[in-house]
């Protein structure tokens, strides 16, 4: 039992350590030789734990994923259901990306632009990660709806269409034109989606 904690310790150890790499040079800069100078293991000791980058890779994507439901969806689940949860999640969302820069930014975004174009495993993974957010905020919106927050006839599917749209403008402005105004543009922009969505 204490072999496998400490197997398990170590595999966090190196998943956060790899985070904390994605965060700024992105999944390229996750190297095996980078993250073993990162945290001062040797390349065998990485492979004792993880057959292949691909597979770190994959399970960085997972942990990463963890960590964003633990920071943006989980704190606005005790909010109350409906529009409120939508918000609390929103401005959540809006929070993450404004992360200061050894932790910041939205590292799985990130990612889907680093491998839009490149097939395999790695682009799977990033994929079930937003699609699973995108689910989320649709069952949020949809729930929105079916409380009468929103309009019986609202297309939940472009609401989200729009919402990340916001986010990625957002994310773009916030992290790499570090205009100090972007969290009130965002704030305004979903302001105006939400307020478009209630009218009836």
């Amino acid at each position: 039992m204490t072999v496998r904690n400490n197997e398990q310790g170590t595999r966090s150890l190196i998943l956060q350590a790899a985070f904390e790499i994605v965060c700024i040079y992105g999944f390229s800069g996750v190297t095996l030789g980078n993250l073993a100078k990162h945290i001062g293991m040797s390349k065998s000791g990485l492979f004792a734990h993880f057959k292949s980058i691909e597979q770190l890779h994959r399970e960085l994507i997972k942990h990463i994923g963890s960590v964003f439901r633990s920071e943006v969806v989980s704190p606005a689940l005790t909010v109350a259901e409906g529009l409120p949860r939508l918000e609390a999640t929103i401005a959540n969302w809006l929070t993450w990306a404004s992360r200061p820069t050894a932790l910041g930014g939205a590292p799985l975004l990130a990612g889907f632009f680093e491998f839009d174009d490149r097939e395999g495993s790695v682009r799977d993974s990033l994929l079930e990660e937003g699609i699973r957010w995108c689910t989320h905020l649709r069952q949020l919106v949809t729930q929105a709806i079916a409380m009468d927050d929103f309009r019986q006839d609202l297309d939940a599917e472009q609401f989200v269409f729009e919402l990340c749209g916001i986010y990625f403008s957002f994310h773009v402005s916030e992290r790499f034109m570090r205009d100090s105004g972007s969290r009130g543009f965002a704030t305004l922009a979903v302001e105006e989606l939400i307020k478009r969505a209630r009218r009836r």
